[in-house]
């Protein structure tokens, strides 16, 4: 679904380049914006689900990544059946720094685009004004570095991981 959700924030910050109305224009930014993060909570659901699957992690590794809370009784860790909610770019740094040590988080301006773009998609969903204030510049700036970032960073766990990379019309896919 990740892959989905990819293509399709790329096809609505397109749209909203061809758009002359800026209610439209910020529209279909938004748009993007909940898409691209949606991937990124998608490849990370996707991942954790795999990973669950080729029983490569251990069980306190699999509830964080899956939401679930997990407790220690008796020397030995329990994945219980309640929610426990774990920020999206915290499974991210599990996951690069289990899967892709060398990722240097400090030097990688993926890694802080990402985080530009989580933070507008956090303003326009929490909204504190009643109106858009949001220039379209920032829009367009932030989705075309965000969806790249992102797409960056899944390839670089998918080499980790699967030791193989994204598909190539995801690759692909250009601002």
């Amino acid at each position: 679904m990740f892959e989905e959700y990819l293509q399709d924030s790329n096809y609505f910050a397109i749209k909203a380049s061809n758009e002359s109305s800026e209610r439209e224009i910020k529209r279909y930014y938004r748009v993007a914006i909940f898409c691209a993060m949606s991937a990124v909570e998608a490849f990370i659901n996707y991942v954790g689900d795999t990973l669950i699957q080729g029983e490569t992690l251990q069980p306190y590794e699999i509830s964080f990544l899956t939401d679930k809370k997990f407790d220690a009784s008796r020397g030995t860790f329990q994945i219980l059946n309640q929610t426990e909610y774990h920020r999206m770019e915290d499974k991210l740094k599990f996951l690069i720094c289990k899967f892709a040590p060398h990722f240097d988080f400090s030097h990688s301006s993926c890694w802080s685009r990402l985080l530009e773009l989580k933070k507008l998609r956090d303003k326009i969903t929490h909204p504190r004004q009643d109106e858009d204030e949001i220039d379209i510049a920032e829009y367009k700036k932030k989705i075309e570095i965000g969806l790249s970032a992102a797409i960056k960073i899944m390839n670089y766990l998918c080499k980790g991981i699967f030791k193989r990379p994204l598909r190539k019309k995801i690759l692909d896919l250009s601002l």
